[in-house]
This record gives C-alpha cells, structure tokens and sequence, in this order.
C-alpha cells in the first residue's frame, strides 16, 4: 500500500502529459489552481477542459485522492467483480444526491483496508454527524427541492458591458489606470479638448471623471458628470454596480435556496454556517429580493423609481386621452359659445379702436387657456408629478392659440429626455446602494454555497440509509461478519419490501457456539436466494469499508484488508481465462486478512476437477486465522470428498409448493446443514401445472424419485 504523497506538480499524476498539463493551465490559469482543481474532485469543471473526459477526470481526482490518503481503490477491491458491485452501490446511493457536487464526490468515496481504520473512523465520523439529520428531513419535499436548486456558482459573465456610462478623462496617466480597472466593462475614453469632451459626454446619460481637467470650465445644462478622486481607490460598486449586481442575479435562486435551507438547518437544531449570523441573513434576503432580472431592480422596493418608470411607460397614452377629451370639450365649448359685447367693447368696435377678430381672439384664447391648463393638470395627477416635473409640462403647449390642441414634439421629447436621465440617475443611485451592501457578502455567499453543496454530499448518503433503514455496524477484532434481519439493497431497490436474512461467518456474536468458522460452503435450492446473500454479504462489507450504513438491522464487522468477489461464470471457461481465473487465488498465499466470496466457481471446468480446485482453495483459506471465506456451490458434497480441512457447510432449504405451486423457502440459510436441490419440487410443479400427455412424462419422472 502506497503511504500518503503530497502533490507538487500535474504531471505527477497518472495521464497528464505535457500537451494535458498545458491545457489544464492554460484553463484554470495556473499549474496550482489546477491542481487544486483535481485536490478538491471537481470532476465537473475538469471535465470542461478540452480534451479531458468525465472518465478522465475522475481518474485524476481518484488518483490525486489515492495519493493523499496513501490508500487506492485497488487496495481493498481486489477483483472485476468486487469493483462493479461497488460501481452499483455507487450508482444507487447518487440516486439520493440534490447536486451534481454531491453526484461527483461520491464518486470519491471507496472502501478502505482495515489497517487503515483511521480513515474509515474519520468517514464514519462525516456520516454520522447527517443520520439524525436525515430522519427529519428526507422526506421533507420542500427542502428537498431547495437543495435540488443549488449548484456551483456561475461567474460574471465575460461579455457583460455597461453602455450607458463612460468615463472620460484628458489626463494621460489617469486615463490609463481607468483603462486597468473598468476597460473591460465600460468605455473608457481619452479627451483632447473641452469641445470633445462635451461631444462625447452628451452621448450618454451617466459621465464619470477621475481628473477635474474639464470641470472648472462652464457646462451645458443637463450635463452633471461625477468626480472620483482616483481610479484605483475608487470602488466597484460605485463605479460598476452591475458588475457586482450580476454575480447575485445570475446565482440569485441558487444563493436564496441555500440561504432558506440554513434556515431550515438552524430550526432543526444543526448548527450551519455560523459565520452568517441570523441578522446577516436577513440583510442579505432583503437586499437580494431587491435584485431584477438583467440586472435591472426589482419593481416595488423603491417608489421612486417604481414613479419615474410608470410616468415614462404612461406619458404618451395618457397625453392621448387628455388632449382628445380637451379638443372635444373645446368643441362643445365652441359650439354652445355666443358672443356678448360690453358698451365700451361696442363703442371700440364702432369707432375702428377694435377689430372683431380681436375680440374673438380673446374669448377664443380664454377657452384654449382654460383647457390647457386642465390637460396640464390631469397630466401631474395621472403621472404622478412632483413640482419641479410640474414645471416642465409649462413649455409642453404654445401659447399660440392652435386647434386641435396638441403638444410641441420638441418639447415632448425634451420631457422624455428629463424623465429618462432622473431615472437612469435614480436607478444608478438604487444600484449603487444595493451593490455596496451586496458586495460586502460576495465572499460568505461563495463559501456558504460551497458548505451546501458539501453538505449535500453528508445529507444524501444519510438519505440513502434513511430510505432503506441502514445501521451503523460494529467493529469486532476477530475475522467474521454476522447480522441480524439483513437485506440486499439491489433487490430491495427493485421490488420493495423483501424477506429479511439473518447470517454469520466466522467470530461474531449471531455465530451459533460450535459454528465460528471462518470458510464456508453456502448450499441450497435453485432460486432460493444464494447469490442474494452472497450479494449482501458483500454490499456489508464494501459498505462498512467506505465508513457507511449497512443494510441490517445489527451487523458486526471484522477487519478485512482486501475483498475478492467471483461471480457466476457464463460457461466453461477456455484454458487461458480458467489460468487467469487460477491466478487471482494465488494470493491466498499472503497473510494479510481476505474476504473471498465466490458464486458458483465449479462452472470454470469439469465438476470433478472444480470440486477438487475448490477444495484446494478453501484448504488454502482456511490456514489465515485473518481471513473468511463463503463459496455457493452445488458440489457441497463431492468438495469434503477432496479436503481434510473442517469447512462448515450452510444450506437455503425448499419446504415445499404454495398454492400458487411457488417454492416455499426459508431464506435464512441452515447452519451445519447440506441443502438438497429441490428437482424434486420442480419436477411436481410441473406436473400440477399440466395436462394430458405432457402430465404423463413429468408422473414418470417424479416416480424416479420414489427409489
């Protein structure tokens, strides 16, 4: 076993090569950064590099992880079999992961050797601390889906540019320390004279200077650039809200889930991310609700801009309607109107001191007076004016006497103009109060998302031994493995409900007295569940290696340092595999303690010769008192023909044929007791199962069985 190794450089690990470190570099900018990368198992973002597949990439994480720990996968699992019963156990236990964070760390987790209990106490520990946890919370839909909406955070995006602000500036040195910081986000612009710089500054509604070079000369009206006294002093959030805004808009769900699910953790009594206290994180949920789309912010936090908005989106629909119903009661003003003359007013007219289209002007001007001044008034009252809008709306109408009333289209897009700069101003304003309390949580946001995500890899695994009722198992000193009411998670994930088994191998407490031995043949009927056992026997152990729940009600554990599995052959095996096969077992020779769990090993030749293969391997076995070993065979019998060794031999019985003519069998193997094949029963249940001529040849064969 390799001892723990610390990582210097990329290309100490297994597969990176030259062309590979350059582009895991070149991706995450330096040889540290990536190698912290592959420390930390972010199979998914290596998995962005060019040229690196998610197979690759877990080969890298696992290999950086073999190295730091001292111990490999291949350390424990020592056969094909075993790994991919572990890869299946993988596979269902990410059945309960909310992340794609937890998904990948799993993939991290394995089993270890027992002379590394150190490690397996320490992942044991992790599990734990998420048991209880998981009894209140896994069935909790809510929280569940919160947990689902959390993933790594997405950056600000690279292409993100603020076109409604400049920066301009007529000092070269300024100029270039502007560019450093904010080029990247918004123009930065040199200006040579004053008349360019009033060109320019014209063409947007936010202007920003770091030097006064223009500013002690006269501006034009409307135009209020802002100072700052230095680019590098000067805040982001100041000068770049949205810059800081979208790191929270693009991760808002993502940052609300998590702050709702330390909530929830707190209220169920686990203490979590202590660094934000309850007030902060009311601060940050008040702050973030504030957060838009876009970047933009949220309607109905600010009045202000929520009135701007409203006046600048309502201005022409509602100028339409008011001017409409002016010109028709104008109309009907008109129509219903009759002129009356004073005395003077007759003697002016007489005497040529007043011409009749004067006197008609006048009572004509009057009417347009009147009526302006009231479209001038609904248009306050319905955009929600404040005194100095008020104000604008005078230069709206000439004084000219028009008919149809209408407004100056000069002056209707000046007021456009107007409103939109106090809001563009006001919403700079907002932006800049909302980014300078959110950036002060930019860095707890980050690791509070990373403690989530890491807690969702604990609180799945708990999930898993909550959904399927796993117990934390006992470590015993002597080789043996015992359990109480044991259940194979393959067929339990599969149909449900299933019938519990109880077993023992070697020096546990559930060992019948007299019946402690450590290598044992398990026989029994066709169907009866040996393969079953032999499978949970094994998910146990792999399971209590990794530091986890195993599937029993009690389970005592002994040390095992490596883990042989041998399932069904498909078939005689040709000269050169059935060598192969040989080979494996010739490890048995080693001291250190094994687990060899076997299906049916006589399929790989002849019986006469497997039986007596077998024998000689059980032999083998039996001399380590460390190591434990359970064969399924149907050639129980003919193997103590071969050996001298004293090898237990366990059986699964058939009792007989319910009334669906279905094998009735006791799944709890017999200690001490060689299972009989049940042909006999299947030979029976065909012969209910028939008529006729079919009938006559299954009652002959049942009556061979009468002898």
């Amino acid at each position: 076993m390799a001892s723990s190794q610390q990582l210097s450089g990329l290309r100490e690990l297994n597969g990176i090569g030259e062309r590979v470190a350059c582009r895991l570099v070149e991706h995450f900018g330096s040889e540290d950064a990536a190698l912290q990368v592959i420390l930390e198992g972010d199979i998914t973002s290596l998995s962005e590099v060019n040229g690196v597949s998610r197979t690759f990439a877990l080969s890298l994480a696992r290999d950086a992880r073999a190295r730091a720990a001292g111990c490999a996968i291949s350390d424990f699992l020592k056969t094909k079999e075993a790994l991919d019963l572990y890869s299946r156990l993988l596979e269902l236990i990410k059945t309960f992961a909310h992340t794609p964070h937890a998904r990948d760390k799993l993939d991290l987790f394995y089993p270890f050797p027992a002379s590394r209990m150190d490690l397996i106490q320490e992942r044991r520990a992790f599990v734990e601390d998420y048991l209880e946890l998981a009894d209140v919370l896994s069935a909790d839909t809510a929280f569940l889906n919160l947990l689902s909406s959390v993933k790594k955070l997405r950056p600000i995006p690279g292409n993100l540019r603020v076109r409604d602000r400049i920066v301009l500036s007529g000092d070269r040195k300024t100029l270039n320390a502007a560019k450093e910081r904010f080029q990247a986000f918004l123009p930065v612009q040199a200006v040579e004279n004053f008349s360019e710089f009033i060109d320019l500054a014209r063409g947007y509604p936010s202007v920003i200077v770091f030097d006064d070079t223009y500013l002690s000369f006269d501006l034009p009206e409307g135009l209020e650039p802002e100072f700052f006294q230095d680019p590098s002093k000067a805040e982001f959030w100041q000068i770049l809200p949205e810059v800081e805004l979208a790191f929270f808009v693009r991760n808002l769900d993502c940052i609300l889930a998590c702050l709702n699910i330390t909530s929830i953790l707190r209220a169920s009594g686990f203490d979590f991310f202590e660094e934000l206290s309850e007030e902060y994180l009311e601060i940050l949920k008040t702050a973030l609700l504030k957060v838009g789309e876009n970047g933009k912010l949220a309607e109905g936090f600010d009045p202000e801009l929520d009135r701007l908005e409203a006046a600048l989106q309502i201005l022409d629909p509602v100028l339409t309607s008011a001017l409409n119903e002016a010109n028709q009661h104008m109309n009907r003003t008109l129509e219903a109107s009759s002129l009356t003359l004073t005395g003077q007013e007759l003697i002016k007219l007489v005497s040529g001191g007043m011409e009749i289209k004067d006197l008609l002007a006048k009572e004509l001007h009057r009417v347009y007076k009147g009526e302006i001044e009231a479209v001038k008034e609904e248009l306050a009252e319905k955009l929600n004016f404040q005194k100095q809008e008020k104000l604008m709306l005078d230069v709206l109408f000439s004084d000219e006497i028009a008919y149809p009333l209408r407004a100056e289209q000069a002056q209707l897009q000046l007021l456009r103009q107007k409103l939109n700069m106090s809001l563009e101003k006001a919403r700079l304003s907002r932006k800049r109060e909302l980014a300078k309390v959110l950036s002060t949580f930019r860095k707890p946001v980050e690791r509070l998302v990373r403690e989530v995500l890491d807690f969702d890899l604990g609180f799945s695994i708990a999930c898993f031994a909550a959904q399927f009722r796993l117990k934390m198992p006992e470590t015993v000193s002597e080789a043996g493995i015992g359990f109480e009411e044991g259940e194979n998670l393959f067929l339990k994930a599969r149909y449900g409900e299933i019938d519990p088994v109880s077993y023992s191998v070697g020096k546990t407490s559930f060992s019948p007295k007299g019946l402690e031995n450590r290598v044992v043949l398990l026989s029994g009927v066709n169907s009866g569940g040996k393969t079953s056992l032999l499978e949970l026997l094994a998910q146990c152990v792999v399971l209590g290696h990794m530091g986890f729940p195993v599937p029993a009600k009690e389970l005592e554990l002994g040390p095992v340092e490596e883990f042989y599995y041998f399932g069904k052959s498909k078939g005689t095996l040709d000269a050169g595999a059935f060598e192969t096969t040989l080979k494996q077992f010739s490890v048995l020779s080693e001291a250190s303690g094994k687990l060899v769990l076997a299906d049916e090993l006589e399929s790989i030749t002849e019986p006469g010769a497997s039986a007596r293969i077998i024998a000689g391997i059980l032999e083998y076995l039996s001399r380590s008192e460390e190591s434990l070993g359970v064969f399924v065979s149907h050639l129980s019998e003919l193997i103590l023909e071969n050996t001298g060794t004293d090898i237990r031999v366990d059986g699964i019985e058939a009792k007989g044929l319910d009334s669906s003519l279905e094998l009735i069998v006791n799944r709890n193997p017999i200690y001490n007791r060689v299972a009989r094949s049940t042909p006999e029963l299947i030979v029976e249940r065909l012969l209910r199962k028939t008529t006729g001529k079919e009938q006559e040849f299954y009652a002959h064969l049942k009556d061979k069985f009468k002898n």
